[in-house]
């Protein structure tokens, strides 16, 4: 499916006490994401999985302080809405997560941030999960890396 020019963005992975992007990286990106030239969806799911190992609960991810201009939050999407929302993109912009899988098996630009120690994304070698870290239209830098002007320059690539 054709890009209808919107950007998804993803600041949360389901487990905030590791993956999830620090608020103060997320305000960062949010700055560059407003200056974009089409609507950013801003990706959440608030529900707690009932299964899961302690630990790996997903707790409340609300993003709605950063709702307004360009920016849409959209709660609890199904998953084959998200999909669709991330198929019909230009780019996604978040955490390392499986949403960032989907970008890539659908040819999406992708702008992903991490924990130095994401044994996935920074491993020797980098787990077969980060098997599109290395293409030229993907950005991947652990959180102490994240530079604005660099997501700005990367997501100016691909409009």
């Amino acid at each position: 499916m054709a890009s209808t020019g919107h950007i998804v963005f993803q600041p949360f992975a389901g487990n905030n006490r590791y993956r999830g992007l620090p608020v103060a990286l997320v305000e960062r990106i949010v700055q560059v994401l407003r200056e974009q030239p089409c609507p950013v969806f801003l990706v959440t799911r608030s529900y707690l999985r009932g299964t899961a190992r302690p630990g790996v609960l997903h707790g409340t991810e609300d993003g709605h302080q950063w709702a307004g201009d360009n920016i849409t939050v959209l709660d609890s999407l199904s998953t084959p809405a998200t999909l669709n929302l991330v198929k019909s993109s230009r780019a996604l912009v978040g955490s390392f997560s499986s949403l960032v899988q989907a970008a890539w098996f659908e040819d999406k630009p992708v702008a992903t941030f991490y924990p130095a120690d994401c044994r996935d994304a920074c491993g020797d070698p980098p787990s077969p999960y980060a098997f599109g870290m290395d293409r030229a239209d993907c950005q991947g830098r652990s959180f102490s890396e994240a530079d604005v002007d660099e997501l700005r320059t990367f997501l100016a690539r691909w409009h």
